[in-house]
């Protein structure tokens, strides 16, 4: 009896307790700062892992696009020797006339290609009409 007693009152203490205590908060939704420096950390690290497959592709336009330049420029180099009957001295003879040069019919390009790599660097012709 004594036990049943102390029982039911530990029962209605708790209960009590229970009554007392504030209720609890509805659930918030959002995300706590933890969750939002954990998904900036693997964007990071996603994009360091994807940026240089970008850079490789801007390389290899680079690369097709000062080929043909330099096609181009041969070819119109080939139009000139054909027209005077000597190579260009430089690429400048393809778009102006050069002076003492009979036969020229140009001109040969429309405007003088630029170095995709270097904008400062202006294309050579040798003797042979071929671009270095």
């Amino acid at each position: 009896m004594v036990m049943e007693r102390s029982l039911d009152m530990a029962v209605k203490i708790i209960i009590n307790r229970r009554k007392k205590q504030p209720k609890e908060k509805k659930w918030q939704s959002g995300f706590t700062l933890w969750e939002l420096l954990l998904v900036l950390f693997l964007m990071g690290v996603i994009l360091s892992i994807a940026t240089p497959h970008f850079s490789s592709a801007t390389n290899h336009v680079w690369n097709r696009l000062d080929l043909a330049n330099k096609e181009k420029i041969e070819g119109a180099a080939q139009l000139y020797r054909i027209d005077v009957g000597k190579s260009p001295l430089s690429v400048s003879d393809l778009l102006y006339t050069p002076t003492g040069s009979s036969g020229w019919r140009g001109p040969y390009l429309d405007e003088i290609p630029i170095n995709p790599y270097d904008a400062t660097l202006i294309y050579q012709i040798d003797a042979l009409g071929q671009v270095k």
